[in-house]
């Protein structure tokens, strides 16, 4: 762990989605702005317009020589900042800092703040970088990263719901989606091949696959408890086709994050691996709590470790 430089040598770029979490971003803003004005740290700062243009921001940033980052959004920014720094050749990456204002706001949980703008602040101020981990999918047509989570089965049908239960936040809109999504969702069989030391494969039908960098998705749903942001390796948790009963004993095990150990899942560690369906046709999947752009036929993830530097609070 690296301790921060003085953010006043080089000014501090804020990249904001003001669309985030139904506009809460723009508020959010406002109180960031304003303790970095009290503290005379030096910023300039950019708006985000559309879907992928915090990607670009990122890039114009980089290009800057900033001294760092901070997002002003959910997961989604994050993603989309993460995406177009990693996507660079350019040198060493500047820091990035997090203001969560999103909807789900899991990556937050690896930062280890409140999530006040007085505690973004005193991160600035006096944090640490850590270096994270992050994920990579390719496939036929493309890849992307993930800062925390890739995942397959009803999952993808929750996001097509979400939207249906926009006036909740974070755990409750999930699990509200959820149940929605359960009641008609088919579950694909699918083949999972783990590599590296310990090679391993699980096939069958899947309600839920996923793959993460850190331990919570949904807003919380403590998917992967052990997972660790810093360890150089993904988590996977595998859960099978299951019936009514076994989800109502299953998801408040998972919530509280004490489901490791029971038979019915599969969880490890990896460093990479394939994911597809046994039948060969297209997979649908999600990437940091979005759609992914088209369905895969064959799905290779890869871990990047620690390639990611994260501004954090001194005693993290």
């Amino acid at each position: 762990m690296v301790y921060l430089p003085s953010m006043h040598r080089e000014p501090l770029r804020l990249i904001i989605n003001p669309a985030a979490s139904g506009g809460r971003g723009r508020r959010a803003a406002l109180e960031i702005l304003a303790l970095l004005d009290a503290r005379s740290v030096p910023y300039d700062l950019r708006y985000t317009d559309s879907p992928g243009h915090a990607s670009e921001l990122a890039v114009e940033a980089l290009e800057a020589g900033v001294g760092g980052i901070l997002v002003v959004g959910g997961d989604g920014t994050m993603h989309e900042v993460a995406g177009g720094l990693l996507g660079c050749d350019r040198g060493p990456l500047p820091p990035v800092a997090l203001f969560p204002v999103g909807t789900g706001n899991d990556f937050h949980r690896m930062v280890g703040a409140d999530r006040s703008a007085a505690a973004v602040a005193r991160i600035l101020e006096g944090g640490a970088v850590k270096h994270f981990d992050v994920g990579r999918v390719r496939w036929e047509n493309g890849e992307r990263i993930f800062v925390n989570l890739f995942g397959v089965g009803v999952d993808v049908e929750v996001l097509r719901r979400r939207a249906r239960f926009a006036r909740l936040t974070g755990l409750a809109q999930y699990l509200a989606a959820l149940v929605h999504a359960l009641i008609t969702f088919r579950a694909p069989e699918i083949e999972i091949i783990v590599g590296g030391r310990d090679p391993a494969s699980v096939v069958g039908s899947t309600t839920l696959t996923v793959i993460t960098v850190g331990p919570s998705i949904g807003g919380g749903f403590m998917i992967n408890p052990g997972a660790c942001a810093t360890d150089g390796m993904l988590d996977l948790c595998h859960v099978p086709a299951v019936n009514w009963l076994q989800i109502s004993v299953l998801v408040p095990r998972i919530i509280r994050g004490t489901h490791r150990g029971m038979r019915l899942l599969t969880m490890c560690q990896l460093r990479e691996a394939r994911v597809g369906r046994t039948d060969g046709k297209p997979l649908w999947f999600e990437i940091d709590g979005e759609l992914a752009p088209e369905p895969a036929r064959e799905l290779q993830i890869q871990v990047l470790p620690r390639a990611l530097p994260v501004m954090v609070p001194a005693h993290a």
